[in-house]
């Protein structure tokens, strides 16, 4: 990049806000030094959110069924070329069953334009069996973006697909003889979701606000979330009574933890949700707070509840 180009890096981190990524790590990948030309740099990110599914794809935390919590630290290297590599471990605030429970690591490009910006990452995500209840349903992440920067009302594109399995364990009550007997049922959940995300968004910038030399921004986005949902189930339990379970229990067990919304294996590309989001962050020097609200209603819901409401708040620190 010639160093006689003038950026807009407050644009820059504003336009990064709004496409569903983590709110602050992914806002500072690129910094520019007074003569505009991009740097590597390190980031040390702390946050608390809900966001237990994906750290970068909303439409996939807006399937869990889950109310609970994480704390998230995170630590991530971007070179200037583009290049990044993340790594986050989620850990569970509870004195019965706390501690660190999953853990992903995520190399990633980005690449900056003046007239549009594009991207593309891989999440691997490592659980603990000891916790596995509380961890994502996915193995392996993949996410793309691109964004239009020219116009006042900026336009977006995102595509990202995440498959994995995890162990379901319940108890089935089983009538054997005339008697009941409770049986522990285990089977394995092979989940596979495509999501792809129009949306539109405007950055609102505001400098030497609260300090001299700092930046607020605000940013509001609409979206529209369609995509495809793929499950299987096998049992991995031994005992011959279970001829008796059968698909409706299979669902049902299923949809206790994540949103399923098709009762078929494979679903057609649907256009499921409607949401709108709003990020806050400032900076100041190499200091900065950010804050996401995430709200989906799901036009097709397999529960009474239609609404989504997923949250995070961030501190980080750019070295």
């Amino acid at each position: 990049m010639s160093q006689d180009i003038v950026i807009d890096t407050a644009a820059i981190r504003a336009d990064l806000a709004t496409l569903d990524r983590d709110s602050l790590i992914r806002e500072f990948r690129l910094l520019m030094d007074s003569t505009g030309k991009s740097k590597s740099f390190f980031s040390a990110n702390l946050s608390i959110s809900n966001r237990l599914f994906s750290n970068i794809n909303n439409a996939l935390n807006a399937q869990q069924t889950s109310a609970n919590v994480a704390i998230t630290p995170s630590v991530s290297y971007y070179h200037k070329s583009g290049l990044g590599l993340s790594t986050t471990a989620y850990f569970r605030p509870s004195a019965e069953s706390g501690g660190i429970y999953q853990l992903a690591i995520t190399p990633s490009y980005d690449h900056i334009g003046d007239k549009s910006m594009y991207g593309l990452s891989y999440s691997k995500y490592a659980k603990i069996d000891a916790l596995n209840s509380f961890s994502t349903p996915y193995d392996n992440e993949v996410y793309a973006y691109f964004q239009e920067r020219k116009t006042w009302l900026r336009p977006s594109l995102t595509v990202g697909w995440a498959g994995g399995s995890y162990k379901d364990v319940s108890v089935i009550p089983v009538r054997i003889n005339g008697n009941m007997i409770l049986i522990k049922d285990t089977s394995r959940i092979t989940l596979n979701d495509y999501t792809v995300i129009v949306g539109i968004s405007h950055s609102f910038k505001f400098v030497d606000l609260i300090a001299k030399e700092d930046l607020l921004t605000i940013i509001p986005q609409v979206s529209l979330i369609g995509g495809i949902q793929q499950y299987e189930t096998e049992s991995l339990s031994k005992s011959f009574v279970f001829g008796v379970r059968n698909k409706d229990s299979d669902l049902n067990r299923i949809r206790e933890r994540y949103n399923l919304r098709t009762t078929s294996n494979t679903s057609p590309f649907l256009l499921q949700t409607a949401a709108i989001s709003l990020n806050l962050s400032w900076y100041r020097g190499i200091f900065s707070l950010s804050g996401g609200y995430f709200a989906g209603y799901y036009f097709q819901s397999a529960t009474s509840n239609q609404w989504s409401h997923i949250f995070n708040l961030s501190a980080g620190v750019t070295f």
